[in-house]
């Protein structure tokens, strides 16, 4: 059996903090190896954990997220961080991923979504919430800023034909209608899409979609 995932959280919310840590603890490949309230308590974690995986919010007092990024970066630290905030300005998404964030969360996504995100991140460099502008996404793979590790697959017609309309936001009946198939047909060309490019969500189809040039923005 492969090792867990060791990751550590940094918010200023003690609760925020143990909500996480529990949610996280329902899969067993996760390990939360400590959780801090400033960027202070979690250098302390990183030089004793090691940790593969950080949570970290940006407002923290002593030593915000940036402030942290930049110790991190400085000092050549090997992890993926995530940044989970109620403010994911897309201005600033260029900036953090320039300073190694691999992916962005807003504090009010559902527990299912955060364990996905960070299955993603682990497993395919990146995850981006599609709330975030996506044509933010698109200029950071075309300037090869970010490299998704998405393997060379190769997807039937009617699979490349769901992906499109799952990256067009519609729904399982939307697409059945427009592909004139059964739900459980669309169902099952989507479980084959999780399985070949190995995202868990949609967001991470989409930037499957917007790294093979399946999906225009325009």
């Amino acid at each position: 059996m492969n090792d867990k995932i060791k990751i550590a959280i940094a918010d200023d919310h003690t609760l925020v903090c143990q909500t996480y840590a529990r949610a996280l603890e329902t899969d067993k490949r996760f390990k939360v190896v400590g959780t801090a309230e400033n960027g202070k308590g979690l250098i302390d974690i990183i030089e004793k954990y090691k940790p593969d995986v950080i949570l970290l919010d940006l407002q923290m007092p002593e030593m915000d997220g940036w402030a942290t990024l930049d110790y991190i970066q400085e000092n050549k630290i090997e992890c993926k961080i995530i940044i989970v905030s109620m403010h994911l300005e897309t201005t600033s998404i260029k900036d953090l991923t320039s300073k190694g964030v691999r992916g962005f969360l807003p504090k009010n996504t559902d527990f299912i979504t955060l364990i996905n995100a960070i299955h993603e991140v682990n497993n395919l460099g990146y995850f981006f919430d599609k709330k975030i502008n996506l044509g933010i996404v698109k200029e950071l793979i075309a300037a090869k800023t970010i490299n998704p590790t998405f393997k060379s697959i190769h997807l039937t017609e009617k699979e490349i034909q769901t992906l499109i309309l799952i990256c067009k936001d519609k729904l399982t009946k939307e697409i059945a209608s427009d592909m004139h198939v059964t739900d459980r047909t669309i169902e099952r060309y989507k479980t084959h899409l999780y399985e070949k490019t190995r995202a868990k969500t949609s967001a991470g189809l989409l930037l499957f979609a917007l790294k093979n040039n399946y999906f225009d923005l325009t």
